[in-house]
C-alpha cells in the first residue's frame, strides 16, 4: 500500500502532467529536446490530415508514424484534445507501474538467487547482500522516480508519442519477468514496430526467459517476436495497400535525411560532412548503435535484466532520433542497482553533468536560434555533455557490478595486492 506521502507525490506527477499539457502543449509539442520527426504530435496531426483528405501519409516527408498506431490516434483524436490528454496521463502510469513491477520482481529474483548460492559467497559478505526488505520500498521508488521525472513530464505534457516506446519497454521486461513470453514478445514488437532500435532488447529478453524455461523458453520467445513482427507489418501492408510507410518509417531511422538539431549525435556531424562520405559514416553510426549488443551479452548472459538496462541506455544515446523521453525508463531502473551505490564512483558527476545539460540546452538554442548570439557549436556541446553523462552513469553502474560480484566470490575483507593496497578492479 502507498502512504500519504507517496500519495501525494502521485498525485503531483499527474496534476502536473494536466496543467503543463493544458497551458504548454503547444510550446513543448515544438522543442525539439522533446519531439522528434518520429515522435512529434503535431506530424502526427499532419498525417492525420492528410489520411482525412484522402491521401496517402508516407508520399510526403512529414508522417512518420507507423500505419497502426497512425490509425489508433486519429480514432483518439477525434474524441477531443482533453481525451488525448488523458490518454497520456493512463499511459505515464502504466509505465510507472510497469518499472515498478519489474523491479520488484527482479529484486525477488536477486534474493533467491543470492539465498541459493549462498554456499559460493566468500567470508563477510553479509552486509552487502540483498536483503528481502529491499523490496517492500524501492519498486515504489522506482515508480516514483518515472512519474516525477522533469522529462518524462515535459514528454507527457508535450504529446510526444515516444511515451508509447517507454510503455511497450517497461511492459515487455515486466512481462518477461513473470515468464510471459507472449505479452513479452508483443510488447517488444510493438516497440520494435514504432521505433525499430528496441529490436536489441531481444537478445535480453531471450536469456531471461531461457533461465526460467531452458531450450523452450528461448524459441518460444524467438517465435512469438516473429509472429507478432510479421503480423504487425502484414496488417501494416493491408491496411496502406503498398509498402510506403517501410521507407518513410525505418528509412527514415536509417537514413537520417532530416537534420533538425536535437539531443542526439547525428545532426551536427552529417551536417558539416561532405556528401561522398555521407553513406560511409552513416553505416557506421547504425552499426555503433547496435554493436555493443553482442560483447554484452556474451559477457553479461547471466544477469539479462543488468544487459536491458545497459542496452535501453545505449539505445537513448546511440539512436538517430533521440529524445529526453528516451532516458526516462532507464533512469527508472536504476532503483534495481540501488545496493551498488557503495562502489559508485561517478555517479553525481553524472548527475550534475545531465542537471547542467538540462538547464543549458533551451538557453543556448535561445541564444542561437532566437538571439542570434550563438550559433550550432554551442547547442551541440549540450548535446555531447547530455550524451557523456550517459556514458559516465552507464559505465559507472558495470563498474559497481563488477566490484560487487567480485566481493560476493572472494569476500570481505577485499585482500591485498603485492603493494598492501586493497584489490582494486579495472574495467576493460
Amino acid at each position: 500500500m502507498l502512504t500519504v506521502k507517496e500519495l501525494a507525490l502521485l498525485g503531483l506527477a499527474v496534476i502536473g502532467r494536466l496543467l503543463l499539457a493544458r497551458y504548454g502543449h503547444e510550446e513543448l509539442s515544438r522543442r525539439v529536446e522533446v519531439a522528434s520527426p518520429l515522435t512529434s504530435w503535431n506530424n502526427v496531426l499532419e498525417g492525420i490530415a492528410l489520411l482525412d483528405a484522402g491521401i496517402s501519409p508516407y508520399q510526403g516527408d512529414v508522417c512518420h508514424e507507423p500505419p497502426l498506431t497512425l490509425l489508433f490516434f486519429k480514432l483518439l483524436h477525434g474524441l477531443g484534445s482533453s481525451c488525448t490528454i488523458l490518454f497520456y496521463c493512463i499511459v505515464d502510469l502504466l509505465v510507472a507501474v510497469a518499472v515498478s513491477e519489474t523491479v520488484r520482481l527482479h529484486l525477488k529474483r536477486e534474493v533467491g538467487r543470492q539465498n541459493k548460492e549462498k554456499g559460493l559467497f566468500g567470508k563477510g559478505i553479509d552486509k552487502i547482500l540483498l536483503q528481502a526488505e529491499d523490496i517492500s520500498h524501492l519498486p515504489t521508488y522506482a515508480g516514483l522516480v518515472y512519474l516525477l521525472n522533469p522529462y518524462s513530464i515535459i514528454s507527457c505534457a508535450g504529446q510526444s508519442t515516444s511515451v508509447i516506446d517507454n510503455a511497450a519497454v517497461a511492459c515487455s521486461l515486466w512481462a518477461g519477468l513473470t515468464g510471459n513470453s507472449i505479452l513479452s514478445t508483443l510488447c517488444l514488437s510493438l516497440a520494435t514496430y514504432h521505433s525499430l532500435y528496441p529490436v536489441m532488447l531481444l537478445v535480453p529478453l531471450s536469456l531471461l526467459l531461457y533461465q526460467d524455461r531452458g531450450l523452450p523458453g528461448l524459441t518460444g520467445c524467438l517465435i512469438w517476436f516473429t509472429l507478432w513482427s510479421s503480423l504487425l507489418m502484414v496488417s501494416s501492408f493491408i491496411i496502406t495497400g503498398s509498402g510506403d510507410f517501410l521507407s518513410a518509417i525505418y528509412g527514415f531511422i536509417f537514413w537520417v535525411p532530416d537534420q533538425t538539431p536535437n539531443i542526439g549525435l547525428f545532426w551536427y556531424i552529417f551536417t558539416e560532412m561532405f556528401e561522398h562520405f555521407r553513406t560511409f559514416f552513416l553505416c557506421i553510426f547504425q552499426i555503433n548503435a547496435f554493436l555493443f549488443t553482442l560483447p554484452l551479452s556474451l559477457r553479461y548472459s547471466n544477469h539479462p535484466m543488468l544487459l536491458a538496462y545497459v542496452l535501453t541506455s545505449l539505445m537513448a544515446l546511440f539512436k538517430s532520433y533521440p529524445t529526453i523521453s528516451d532516458i526516462t525508463v532507464p533512469l527508472a531502473l536504476l532503483c534495481m542497482w540501488s545496493h551498488l551505490l557503495r562502489y559508485a564512483r561517478l555517479t553525481l558527476v553524472a548527475g550534475c553533468m545531465l542537471l547542467v545539460a538540462t538547464v543549458l540546452t533551451p538557453l543556448l538554442w535561445h541564444l542561437w536560434i532566437h538571439a542570434g548570439s550563438a550559433n550550432a557549436n554551442f547547442y551541440f556541446a549540450m548535446s555531447v555533455l547530455y550524451g557523456l553523462a550517459q556514458i559516465i552513469l552507464v559505465t559507472d553502474v558495470l563498474h559497481s557490478f563488477l566490484f560487487y560480484q567480485y566481493d560476493l566470490k572472494n569476500g570481505l575483507p577485499r585482500k591485498l595486492d603485492e603493494n598492501g593496497q586493497p584489490v582494486t578492479l579495472k574495467l576493460s
